[in-house]
């Protein structure tokens, strides 16, 4: 049995894995290569979006949350793999006025996988018009990918999607589009 009070030193942190959240420059498909060929293991939430391209209309994957990708893997060997690809760097996030490396608790980055892989298997699309919406409203999402969030709408014309502007704890704000069925207005 561990001891409750057990602390473990910096050396043995660095080979303990963990989620990092990682910057990658518009090269996610290129980070997500190079670490899986290292054997990390890797995340980038994908998602499809339609655009024009050469005049046609077409649905493109894009990544959930564009130049991040999340890597679990030993902090030594993050850094190993950044030291040789510079085009990986970390987030950071401040703490009592110091930055710190992003590090994703598991239990928070694993429900944030199975949600997205959910959210990607099971979307509805509605027009804007099916959805009454005001820009500033305060929402909550119910299900999908955000499923417990609350934030502000901002307004998307034209958009089968609403902006959502949400606050998370580990990953700061954040700006994607959700899905208006997963939108409920707090009163």
């Amino acid at each position: 049995m561990e001891n409750p009070t057990y602390q473990p030193t910096s050396a043995q942190l660095m080979d303990v894995p963990q989620w990092f959240a990682l910057k990658v420059s518009r090269k996610e498909t290129l980070a997500l290569n190079v670490m899986e060929q290292a054997g990390v293991r890797t995340y980038c939430p994908m998602v499809e979006t339609d655009t024009t391209i050469h005049g046609k209309k077409t649905i493109v994957e894009r990544p959930l949350i564009p130049n991040t990708v999340f890597a679990y893997a030993p902090f030594r060997k993050m850094n190993t793999l950044k030291n040789l690809h510079p085009f990986i760097t970390y987030c950071y996030k401040k703490v009592e006025g110091k930055y710190k490396i992003l590090q994703v608790p598991t239990r928070e980055m694993e429900r944030f996988i199975d949600s997205s892989t959910k959210m990607k298997q099971d979307i509805t699309y509605f027009h804007p018009e099916e959805v009454e919406l005001q820009k500033g409203d305060r929402v909550r999402i119910v299900g999908g990918l955000f499923d417990g969030y609350e934030g502000t709408l901002l307004k998307a014309k034209g958009r089968a999607k609403r902006m959502f502007l949400v606050n998370f704890e580990m990953l700061g704000a954040l700006g994607t589009h959700i899905e208006p069925q997963y939108i409920r207005v707090i009163k």
